[in-house]
Parts: structure tokens; C-alpha cells; sequence
């Protein structure tokens, strides 16, 4: 019988077996090398984009943040403007009150009437002096009556004295007037 050495040939099948697997498995591994690689630039190139993204949008809202402030500050100086200009008003308004308060009190006295003292302590005005007689006072009071802006108009006290000086016979008077509390403000109309 013959003998044949397949010995050899299988040894070379199983080498060149192994020598494709090993060629396999390096091409497998050089593919996933590849793709990973791919997909790592890739997702460190969209990371790179939106990292610019965010730099930008951190940028514009710092300078949305300045312009807020800005904003803030214009809003108080206008708020403190506004303030500084109803206190001007409220002044201006002041300041013709007294003068106006004076018109009507010189046109409501009579003629045999003379005021002594006069005290404005807000709403209230006390107004004291002498007259002739009763009758006088009473005209007085009626005088200043027409002014609806002065209220109230309230005897206080009505006596007669008699003046050390002169010896003659008068009415000590002390009148009360009380405004209303709510005055519509000059220059605020209803319209």
C-alpha cells in the first residue's frame, strides 16, 4: 500500500485558513478603527460648532444683559424725573394758594371789619379779628360762603370787647373755615 503524506496539505489549509482569518479580522478591526474614527471627528466637529454656538450665545447675552441694565438705569432716571416734576407741580400749585386764599378773604371782609390774626394749618383756617357789630361778622361769614373752595364757614367765638385805646365797643370775632379734604389739583380736569 501507499502511503500519502497529507500531512502537509492540511498544515498549509489550516496556515492559509488562519492567514485569511488573521487578513479578516484585521480588515474588521481596520473598518471599526475607520468608522469610530469617522464618528469621533465627526461628533468633535458638531461638539466644536456648538461650543461656537454657545461662545456666540454667551456673547449676545452679555450684551442683551448690558442693554437690560442700561434699560433699568433710563427706567429709574425716568421714574426720578417724573417724581422731581409732579413735586414742581405740586409747588407751582402751592405757590398760588396762599395768594388766592388772601384775594378771597380781602374780597369777602366788609367794610367795618379788621383781621388781627390769620392761620392756615392745612384744611383748616382760623381766622380772627374785630368788627363794628354782629351784623358785619355775619357778613363776614356770608362773604365767604360764596367761595365753595373754602368750605365750611363756622363761628368759633363772637364777643364784645371794648377797645382800651379808643373806648370804643366791638365784636372780637374768631372765625373757622374748613376746606374739603379732596381738591381736584389745578390743571387735572375731568375730561
Amino acid at each position: 500500500m501507499i502511503r500519502i503524506n497529507l500531512l502537509p496539505v492540511r498544515a498549509a489549509k489550516k496556515k492559509e485558513s488562519v492567514r485569511f482569518q488573521f487578513t479578516v479580522a484585521g480588515l474588521i478591526t481596520f473598518l471599526i478603527f475607520s468608522v469610530s474614527m469617522a464618528a469621533y471627528l465627526t461628533v468633535r466637529s458638531e461638539a466644536s460648532g456648538l461650543n461656537d454656538q454657545l461662545a456666540k450665545g454667551n456673547e449676545e447675552l452679555e450684551q442683551l444683559k448690558k442693554k437690560i441694565g442700561e434699560l433699568s438705569k433710563i427706567k429709574e432716571q425716568k421714574r426720578i424725573v417724573e417724581e422731581k416734576l409732579n413735586i414742581i407741580t405740586k409747588l407751582e400749585a402751592a405757590r398760588t394758594g396762599p395768594v388766592t386764599l388772601f384775594n378771597k378773604i380781602s374780597d369777602a371782609i366788609p367794610d367795618k371789619a379788621w383781621l388781627l390774626s390769620m392761620r392756615d394749618e392745612g384744611y383748616v383756617i382760623t381766622i380772627k379779628g374785630y368788627a363794628a357789630n354782629d351784623e358785619i361778622v355775619a357778613d363776614f361769614m356770608r362773604g365767604l360762603q360764596q367761595y365753595k373752595d373754602l368750605g365750611t364757614v363756622e363761628l368759633e367765638v363772637a364777643e364784645r370787647v371794648i377797645e382800651r385805646e379808643t373806648g370804643a365797643d366791638l365784636v372780637s370775632f374768631s372765625l373757622r373755615l374748613e376746606r374739603p379734604k379732596e381738591q381736584p389739583e389745578k390743571g387735572k380736569e375731568k375730561k
